[in-house]
Order: structure tokens, then C-alpha cells, then sequence
């Protein structure tokens, strides 16, 4: 039977602290902070910043010589971003360590990246099980530790507005993190990618879009010059986002991600959607019904708004995920119970 915990008040006000940091970032260093060595030549010292990225390898920066006034102004820009990185990576490390949902350092520099380029909150959203731990984190479950998949599903809500797109679209961005992005192929080669992976690693970024006809059709996204695959009923997750982050090893992440209560919604159609044909239907019920526990206990006036939004084809979708979803919550969760039973 389903059992949740919830942080305390104490916890959750550490946690609003550390967002309120990320969300003040202009953009998130991909790099590591790094250190500073002075080293001597000649009889010359000379500055250097040694830095890593994403797939481990060191990258030298050259600041200048040491009594430059120049490299002075650099040492001072970097020695404050260093210090800036150590109180972000300090709130991270013990937030996770309080049992706060953490991302894996690969997938947390891709979204970085697409942070960076401007993409959240200019037309994309952060969906999938990432933005399912980000919504954990918001609303104070301390669930411990989740299965996660290493993918990172972008849902384009609107057209994107993107005005740091370099030449060569989003996979060329995607370069940007350091790790060795590919195009995944279709079964049909024929039809363009609308997933890049990365050589040797689980992570694939997925580009999603509403759509209204046929599930899994391809559609192109001309923003940031890709492809996408249309889900239905994905244009009402998308309705009524939220600002949040994303804690990893060193670095929290400002994203955007769906509401709660859509989210638990739409997990409920999910299933039924993958019902008999996919394994993930399990982990989609198991999100549905824990978010359907904790919101009922605390906030479930957005269950009931989730729940008036959605289109009655929808619903009658959630309704096998319902009905699953109030025998996985057993005994327990009444009120979650009495909520799910209004589908």
C-alpha cells in the first residue's frame, strides 16, 4: 500500500531558499567552477582557470599575467563566480541529502543548456519523470529516491522563442553541453529524428508536441530546427505551468514544468493509453496515485480544478487510470479516493 511522508516546515523553507537563488540566475554555468594556479615561466607568473565539462574533459582557460590589470579583473570575476557556484552547490547538496529529489549530473547539463538557450518559459516545458521530481520537491513529498530514466522530455507548448539558437539547430546546441550527442533513427528511415542520444549513455532528449490526430505522428518544429512526435491530450498538461528547479551534483536548474494536478490527470489517461502494451503503465499509475495522495492531503483544490479542466474525452480515459489508481491507494487516502471517484 501507498505510504508518504512529507517534509517539514523547516525543510520546505531551506528549499524556497535555494529556488529563490536558481530563479535569480540569468543563466547556469555548464562548466565546472573550477580552480585558479599561478604558475611561474620564465620567471613570469601567468593565471589559468582549470575547468571540467559534462563529459570529464578539462578545459584550460588563460586569464593573463598576474600583474596585469586585466587579469586582475578576471581573477576577481572568477574567484566570485566560484564562490557564487559553492553556496548554490552547498543548498543542492544538502537538500538532497535531506531527501530532496535530485537530477543525474548528464541529464541536469542538458537541461541546463536548453535553460540557457531560453527556451523554458518561451514555449517549453520540462515534462517526463524529471519534472515529475520537480514537482515532489514543490509540493514537500519526501518520497526517497525514484527510478528514474535517464530521458528528458521537452514539450513544446507554444512556438518557442529562442534567441540564443546557435547554427545547426537544437542538436548543435545540444552539443554545447560537451557530451556527444546523436540523431536517434527511425524505424522508418525515411522519417526525420525527433530524438538525440548520447553515445555510450541511457540519456536521450525527447522533443514532444500536442496533437490532435493520429498519437506518435512527426511534426516539425521549426524554432529551434527539429522534429517532434504529436501526443494527444499533451496540449492540456501543458495549460497552467509552474516555475521550479532542478537540484544536481553542483548546479540548481530553473525550469518550467506542468501542474500538479494536471500532471496527476494526465498520468491517469496515460495508462490508460499504454494499458496491455507498455511496461511504463505501471510508473505511470504509481505517479498518478501518489501525487492524487499528497495533493488531496494539502491541496486539493488542485486536483479539482485538474479535474473540471480536462476535455470529457479525456476523462474518460482517466477513468481506467482512476479506478486503478483508487485500488493502488487502498485504505489509506480516502480524500484522494473520493477525488479520483469524481472521474
Amino acid at each position: 500500500m501507498l505510504k508518504l511522508d512529507f517534509f517539514d516546515i523547516s525543510f520546505r523553507t531551506a528549499y524556497a531558499e535555494a529556488k529563490d537563488l536558481a530563479l535569480a540566475q540569468s543563466s547556469v554555468p555548464l562548466l565546472t567552477p573550477g580552480t585558479l594556479q599561478t604558475e611561474i615561466r620564465g620567471g613570469n607568473r601567468f593565471v589559468y582557470r582549470y575547468r571540467y565539462d559534462a563529459a570529464g574533459k578539462r578545459i584550460t582557460e588563460y586569464l593573463g599575467a598576474d600583474q596585469d590589470p586585466e587579469t586582475r579583473i578576471k581573477l576577481a570575476h572568477a574567484e566570485g563566480e566560484i564562490r557564487d557556484a559553492a553556496t548554490t552547490s552547498d543548498y543542492s547538496k544538502k537538500l538532497r541529502k535531506l531527501g530532496f529529489h535530485g537530477t543525474g549530473n548528464s541529464a541536469l547539463i542538458t537541461i541546463a543548456t536548453l535553460f540557457n538557450a531560453g527556451l523554458f518559459g518561451n514555449g517549453a516545458l520540462l515534462v517526463g519523470t524529471h519534472a515529475f521530481g520537480a514537482i515532489l520537491n514543490e509540493i514537500g513529498v519526501a518520497l526517497g529516491p525514484l527510478a528514474m530514466t535517464e530521458d528528458v522530455d521537452i514539450a513544446r507548448a507554444a512556438p518557442i522563442q529562442i534567441a540564443a539558437l546557435p547554427r545547426g539547430g537544437l542538436l548543435r546546441l545540444l552539443a554545447e553541453t560537451g557530451l556527444p550527442f546523436f540523431p536517434v533513427p527511425q524505424l522508418d528511415h525515411r522519417e526525420p529524428p525527433t530524438s538525440f542520444k548520447v553515445r555510450g549513455q541511457r540519456l536521450i532528449v525527447d522533443l514532444l508536441v500536442p496533437s490532435r490526430g493520429e498519437a506518435y505522428q512527426i511534426v516539425p518544429v521549426p524554432e529551434p530546427g527539429a522534429h517532434a512526435t504529436g501526443l494527444p491530450h499533451l496540449k492540456y498538461l501543458l495549460e497552467d505551468p509552474v516555475r521550479s528547479i532542478l537540484l544536481g551534483r553542483d548546479r540548481i536548474v530553473p525550469v518550467v514544468i506542468p501542474n500538479a494536478g494536471r500532471y496527476c490527470i494526465h498520468k491517469l489517461a496515460v495508462f490508460a493509453m499504454r494499458r496491455g502494451a507498455n511496461p511504463k503503465g505501471a510508473k505511470d499509475l504509481n505517479q498518478a496515485a501518489i501525487l492524487a495522495a499528497a495533493l488531496a492531503q494539502q491541496d486539493d483544490f488542485m486536483l479539482t480544478e485538474a479535474i473540471d479542466a480536462a476535455a470529457p474525452s479525456l476523462k474518460r480515459l482517466a477513468k481506467a487510470g482512476a479506478k486503478a489508481a483508487i485500488t493502488l491507494l487502498g485504505t489509506g487516502y480516502p480524500a484522494a479516493a473520493n477525488h479520483l471517484a469524481a472521474l
